[in-house]
């Protein structure tokens, strides 16, 4: 009897383990039904860049990170600018240099207000309701832009979850070595592209880390940081497009500004353009009906979803190919990884990456 009895105590906590593992199940459909082959490559003249924006410094009074921890982690991870946001103060612009910027996290009578480089705002935290300090109660206006991914707000969005991912990472790390193994199942993507759609339609897309460095062992130059720049760096990453070169702040603003990014998790990346002959297209650059929405993201076992106005137009796991878009709106793509899959159910389906929006009009 005591056998049967640990054998189903087993079976109970390996189900735990295997369900949270393997969290998100999905159900998905391929809809391959409007694909072409991708016969081009991403234009060779489209200059790109690595930024990362919300991080927190010893400025911050609930972060112990110090300037050279930061311009370290910049080499590392060949990123090409990063904005510092402490709170409530701007003292990182004693440390500035033609890559690292300073601005501002702040309270508003609105909600959490970012200033990037004290001069361009974004309403932070849009998906955390956690908090009344967090909550945005102003309005979303067209010159601030959207922080659709905040990694804290998917730590708070579901606590449970969080609490019990954590204790299954605790139980497994003595295999993946990693306590943050598949952190980005606590992102439910889908549900805040919903309330984009919702709330603020047509603001500009950015991620924010929001990263603060809880504890330091300082010995040497570079100490140890729990978390650190170095691996925080690679969790979230705007990837940005440019059809000039990006020399100083305030062409990163610009390209900030006017959305010509996407964002990427886990280093996990990608291209996306459209076309229209010789005519290239950026996010948000007004493109005619019938050009094409390109996609080359040569990622293994990744979910590529191509939405209009939100609504899934394109299905598929081909690493490369093309949608030509017949009716005006707004085209974005999320991109998901997964573990493995029976049929049309997928395990483990994790988002890696979305994008800002291909506006297409008609002419």
């Amino acid at each position: 009897m005591i056998y049967l009895i640990l054998l189903a105590m087993f079976l109970v906590f390996a189900s735990f383990v295997f369900y949270l593992e393997f969290r998100p199940i999905r159900k998905i459909k391929i809809d391959e039904s409007n694909i072409s082959s991708l016969s081009e490559s991403f234009p060779e003249e489209i200059f790109r860049y690595n930024v990362i924006s919300h991080i927190h410094t010893q400025f911050s009074f609930d972060s112990l990170g110090k300037p050279s921890d930061i311009r370290r982690a910049v080499e590392v991870n060949e990123i090409d600018f990063v904005f510092v946001t402490d709170h409530d103060n701007d003292n990182y612009k004693f440390f500035e240099d033609h890559r690292i910027f300073a601005g501002i996290e702040k309270n508003t009578p609105d909600g959490r207000l970012l200033l990037l480089g004290n001069e361009l705002p974004v309403i932070s935290h849009p998906n955390n309701f956690e908090f009344e300090h967090y909550r945005w109660k102003g309005e979303f206006k067209e010159d601030h832009l959207y922080e659709i991914i905040d990694i804290k707000d998917g730590i708070v969005w579901s606590k449970v979850f969080t609490g019990l991912t954590l204790i299954k990472n605790i139980l497994l790390y003595p295999f993946t070595r990693n306590i943050l193994h598949k952190w980005n199942a606590l992102i439910p993507l889908d549900r805040w592209v919903d309330l984009y759609f919702e709330r603020a339609k047509g603001l500009k897309l950015i991620g924010g880390l929001d990263l603060h460095i809880k504890f330091v062992y300082q010995e040497h130059t570079h100490g140890v940081l729990i978390p650190s720049y170095q691996e925080g760096f690679k969790w979230l990453v705007n990837k940005v497009f440019s059809k000039s070169e990006i020399r100083n702040k305030e062409d990163i603003l610009d390209a900030l500004r006017r959305g010509l990014l996407y964002i990427s998790l886990k280093k996990k990346e990608g291209y996306f353009w459209g076309s229209n002959g010789f005519n290239i297209y950026l996010f948000w650059e007004k493109m005619p009906v019938g050009s094409s929405i390109n996609c080359d993201f040569r990622e293994l076992r990744t979910i590529k979803i191509l939405k209009c106005n939100n609504s899934p137009v394109l299905v598929t796991e081909e690493n490369r190919f093309s949608y030509t878009a017949y009716r005006p709106g707004y085209y974005h793509f999320e991109v998901y990884e997964y573990d493995f899959k029976i049929g049309n159910l997928y395990f483990g389906v994790r988002p890696v990456a979305v994008t800002n929006m291909f506006e297409v009009v008609n002419v």
